[in-house]
């Protein structure tokens, strides 16, 4: 072997003896029982003023305390009785330890039989790792519903 190529080898050995080893975080799921952000409730009403039970409120419970997150992503799936599911994604950077999310979802309950709203929260931020947790709650709106396309609004 050449020297100048042993001399490129060495740098390149040298190189990666001080680069910082890559460091994987735990990924944790929660149970049940220990879920820090939940769905606390969802329901139909007219939250848009068309006169239409057409709209989907979903209350989303933050408990924090023990994880200290500085971001939380919620993706959320409804999906209707005929299988249409509209999915949308939540983020919240800097969090309030305990509070109430209320995402409002608009024309979005025009048909009839059970809904299902599935969330996956992810929490993330001064923790050690990411936290998934998942949650899932079903309801009955009225049958029919308003016109309108469907958007979603989310606030504390």
């Amino acid at each position: 072997m050449s020297r100048t190529k042993s001399v490129l080898l060495f740098v390149i050995l040298a190189a990666l003896a001080v680069l910082p080893l890559a460091h994987a975080a735990p990924t944790q799921t929660l149970t049940t029982e220990s879920k820090s952000v939940f769905i606390l409730d969802a329901y139909y009403d007219d939250l848009d003023g068309d006169s239409q039970l057409d709209d989907i409120k979903i209350l989303v419970n933050f408990d924090l305390d023990e994880y200290g997150s500085s971001r939380v992503d919620i993706n959320i799936a409804i999906t209707l009785p005929s299988g249409t599911t509209y999915a949308f994604i939540v983020s919240v950077r800097k969090p309030p330890t305990y509070s109430i999310l209320q995402i409002d979802c608009f024309d979005m309950a025009y048909e009839s039989g059970w809904y299902e709203v599935q969330m996956v929260a992810f929490l993330s931020g001064r923790t050690s790792g990411r936290i998934t947790i998942t949650d899932v709650f079903s309801f009955d709106p009225p049958t029919g519903g308003g016109p309108g396309l469907p958007t979603v609004s989310a606030y504390f």
